[in-house]
C-alpha cells in the first residue's frame, strides 16, 4: 500500500514539473509571450519550492543571478526546440542537469552545452 503511494505521490510530481516546463517553453520559445526575466524567476521560484531542487539550490548558494548567467550560456549555443525539450528551460528542472549546472557554472558555455545536449538526447 506504502509503494502505491509513493507511486501516486512521486507521478504527481512529475506531471506537475512537465506541465510547468511546457508552459514555460511555450510562452518563452513559442509564443514569446514571457520575458527571459520572468522565466528565470518562474524557474528559479519553482526549484527553491520543489523538495529535491531546493537541496540543491541550498547546497550551492543558487541565485537567480546564477541562474541567468548559466541560462545565458545555454542559450547562446542551443536555442533550438526538439518535440517538447528545449535545453535552456529543462536543464534547469531536473536534479542530476541543475546539479551539474551549479557544478559548473563558471565553464565555458559549449561544454556545458554540450553536456546537456546528451543528457536531453539531443
Amino acid at each position: 500500500m506504502g509503494l502505491i503511494v509513493f507511486f501516486l505521490v512521486a507521478m504527481r510530481r512529475i506531471l506537475k514539473r512537465d506541465n510547468v516546463i511546457n508552459e514555460l517553453i511555450l510562452g518563452f520559445y513559442d509564443y514569446q509571450t514571457i520575458s527571459k526575466e520572468e522565466l528565470i524567476s518562474r524557474m528559479y521560484q519553482y526549484a527553491c519550492n520543489d523538495f529535491r531542487l531546493k537541496g540543491l539550490i541550498n547546497k550551492f548558494n543558487a541565485t537567480e543571478e546564477d541562474y541567468t548567467i548559466i541560462f545565458d550560456k545555454l542559450i547562446y549555443w542551443a536555442n533550438f526546440k526538439k518535440r517538447k525539450r528545449y535545453i535552456p528551460v529543462n536543464s534547469f528542472f531536473f536534479y542530476g542537469s541543475l546539479k551539474y549546472l551549479l557544478q559548473h557554472k563558471d565553464d565555458d558555455a559549449k561544454p556545458i552545452t554540450m553536456k546537456m545536449m546528451n543528457y536531453f538526447h539531443f
